[in-house]
């Protein structure tokens, strides 16, 4: 805030904020130093005017005619402070000249309209609307610079990712620290028909050409997004669908790609009427479930039990399904407990699913 054309910038943001008598100190700073500038004179101006100041605005507009006497929006401003004078004349003469070179003004031809219907001067100056008949708003440039700065940032971070990803060096960096996100992407489907043509083929689910690729790649957007069992349950219906051998053997590795999901952070849990409306589908996904044992049975090292699932108050149960476990865990029968777990099939025998358990979490209070 040293140089004194320092001073118009503060006055002008002081002004876009609506503080004019802060807007007035600076400008008259400003002016100091820039006694030539018709700028300043006019949100002098304005700036009074807000502050009720109209002497100071009369001073100031005249001032800014000196420097440039044929300025519309200062001639406009000095017409204003001659109608609150009830110098009407005067007003309408300076809005005559305004009018010479903007012809098309339509604030000055509706005040003229207005005046010349009015009964009453003062009442029809109370009635003007000063925003509306003046322009006041604070420079084009003043009002955007909040927003340049933004502007700026996001188009510097719109170059650097061009630049990331539209040369070798992202390619270099997916090698280095994601190699196999860089497989993954590097897999595609054959070219030749992925489709058995035959019909009677026994496959449980039906594609189009069209939509096995489309699979293929929306498959691999789950894995990116670790939307573990989506990808799982759409890979599952590939496999039992009529895709070629070929084609199933490039969505086979896709199962590779898959990793355990954080148990308090699964995509999807299925519940168990899914599971049995379609076991085949649901084979290997993950599941997390709440409920009571029941038919426990202990061993040193591995434990198995039916899980009564989202058994509530002796009044609820969704269903049944049955739970190994490997290790060391103290069980018992009618705790409540929820399961981290992968469906391993169906037991047709029972009609229960079951469950290999990876992690158990006693949920007594």
């Amino acid at each position: 805030m040293g140089k004194k054309s320092d001073y118009k910038k503060l006055g002008l943001r002081a002004y876009r904020k609506r503080r004019y008598r802060q807007a007035v100190s600076y400008l008259e700073k400003a002016l100091k130093g820039r006694k030539n500038d018709p700028e300043i004179y006019l949100y002098l101006g304005y700036a009074s005017l807000f502050i009720d100041d109209l002497d100071g605005a009369r001073s100031y507009f005249k001032g800014g005619l000196t420097v440039d006497e044929s300025s519309p929006d200062l001639m406009k401003g000095l017409a204003y402070v001659y109608l609150t004078d009830e110098r009407v004349e005067d007003a309408i003469s300076l809005w005559g000249e305004v009018l010479e070179q903007r012809p098309r003004d339509r604030s000055v031809r509706r005040a003229l309209e207005g005046l010349r219907g009015a009964e009453d001067v003062g009442e029809f100056v109370r009635a003007l609307d000063m925003r509306s008949h003046l322009s006041t708003r604070a420079p084009l440039l003043v009002r955007l610079r909040p927003y340049l700065l933004g502007i700026g940032i996001t188009a510097g971070i719109l170059v650097v990712f061009a630049v990331f990803y539209l040369t070798p060096l992202y390619q270099k960096t997916l090698e280095k620290f994601y190699p196999e996100l860089v497989r993954l992407n590097q897999l595609t489907l054959p070219s030749e028909p992925a489709l058995v043509q035959e019909e009677g083929s026994g496959a449980l689910y039906s594609y189009s050409d069209q939509e096995l690729r489309d699979s293929f790649d929306r498959i691999k957007r789950y894995i990116y997004r670790e939307k573990i069992n989506t990808a799982i349950i759409a890979l599952n219906r590939i496999m039992l669908s009529n895709a070629t051998p070929l084609a199933k053997e490039r969505f086979e590795i896709l199962y590779t790609f898959i990793n355990p999901p954080d148990p308090l952070n699964v995509d999807y849990v299925p519940r168990l009427y899914e599971i049995m409306r379609e076991p085949a589908a649901y084979r290997g996904v993950y599941v997390v479930w709440r409920g009571k044992i029941a038919n426990l049975d202990r061993g040193k090292e591995s434990h198995s039990f039916d899980l009564l699932v989202n058994y509530e108050n002796e009044e609820t149960i969704e269903g049944i399904a049955h739970v190994a476990l490997q290790g060391t865990y103290h069980l018992e029968t009618g705790r409540n407990v929820e399961v981290f777990g992968t469906l391993t099939g169906v037991d047709q025998q029972r009609g229960v699913p079951q469950v290999r358990g990876i992690l158990l979490k006693d949920l007594r209070l």
